[in-house]
């Protein structure tokens, strides 16, 4: 199966967590976490549509600033999802900036804080000097924060010590892959009509509904969906990224993290201390390299990428990989 989804851990396991996520042919991204971004260009920051944080501590917010920066001057609506007060939070930040220039421009953050149960938003406009205009919220007790005809995320509440912190699962509703050689043998040209389709297929459309299709030869084809269907296509389970990071190593959080991840294609998940140091990860509410590897195992994850290392094992940097990998694959 060809990936639909392109991760890409932006600091390595070392650094900052942010996974930023392209959606491929459809120049867009998104990002889970906003630790620092200094390694994304601005073309990578503006394909960016939503940004879901698992909770607020600096090295999972302090990247807003660049990623606001990158915006402000842009006709966009960045949405972003977080557990409860980061509204707040986001509200502070922006009231620590002088805003008496922006009256012209167009930018629209939406902040959407999930309490459990609903799913609360404020949109900051630039216009207005990013002063918070409070919306209705919805419900959201099945924690479907995030949803489009190609993509949805959903959230679980994992206990980080005393505040909660958002695992989330990235997933594809329908995975469609296209028949390169049915397309060249009909004549029909690669591009842009082929997200289009994809979407058409996603949203169930009759089979009977014709598309334009473009062809090698020059114009286009009016073809039933349904004769593409059989013709350029093939259909399967959608693809699964599962992303989870600051989890205190309790057995209720371990639960949590199997359910969401069931089944996931990847499981990015973080791994900040070797298992021989479980009262430390105890202490400081992350979980083991052993037990990451073994919540994959759990939820019979195709990969496990582990990242969120403890700089205190810069010296041996191949060592939680290892663990967390010998416990995804033998159960060690």
């Amino acid at each position: 199966m060809r990936s639909v989804f392109c991760p890409r851990l932006v600091n390595g396991p070392f650094g900052d967590p942010a996974l930023y996520v392209h959606l491929a042919h459809r120049g867009q991204a998104l990002l889970f976490d906003c630790g620092d971004l200094h390694a994304l260009t601005a073309r990578e920051l503006l394909k960016i549509r939503a940004v879901f944080i698992s909770h607020g501590h600096i090295d999972h917010l302090v990247g807003f600033d660049s990623l606001l920066r990158a915006f402000l001057y842009h006709d966009l609506n960045l949405q972003l999802f977080g557990p409860a007060g980061i509204i707040d939070q986001l509200a502070g930040r922006l009231a620590g900036y002088t805003w008496n220039l922006t009256a012209g421009f167009s930018f629209v953050l939406t902040v959407q804080e999930w309490r459990g149960e609903r799913l609360e938003t404020t949109v900051f406009r630039a216009q207005n000097g990013f002063v918070a205009e409070p919306q209705p919220g919805r419900d959201c007790s099945d924690g479907l924060l995030y949803e489009t005809p190609y993509c949805s995320v959903r959230a679980a509440r994992l206990a980080h010590g005393d505040i909660d912190s958002l695992a989330f699962a990235l997933e594809e509703p329908l995975h469609i892959a296209i028949r390169r050689e049915a397309l060249e043998r009909r004549g029909f040209l690669v591009g842009p009509w082929l997200a289009h389709f994809k979407d058409l297929l996603q949203q169930q459309t009759p089979g009977k509904a014709l598309l334009a299709v473009p062809l090698a030869a020059g114009g286009t084809e009016q073809v039933p969906l349904g004769e593409l269907v059989e013709e350029i296509a093939s259909t399967e389970r959608g693809m699964k990224v599962c992303y989870v990071t600051d989890a205190s190593p309790t057995s209720a959080n371990l639960d949590k993290i199997v359910a969401l991840a069931r089944a996931a294609h990847l499981l990015v998940i973080e791994a900040v201390f070797a298992h021989q140091e479980l009262p430390r990860a105890q202490l400081r509410n992350h979980l083991t390299a052993r037990l990451a590897g073994r919540i994959g195992r759990l939820a019979d994850a195709r990969r496990l990428r582990v990242f969120h290392h403890s700089r205190r094992y810069l010296d041996r940097p191949q060592l939680l990989d290892k663990e967390a990998q010998e416990s995804f694959y033998r159960g060690l």
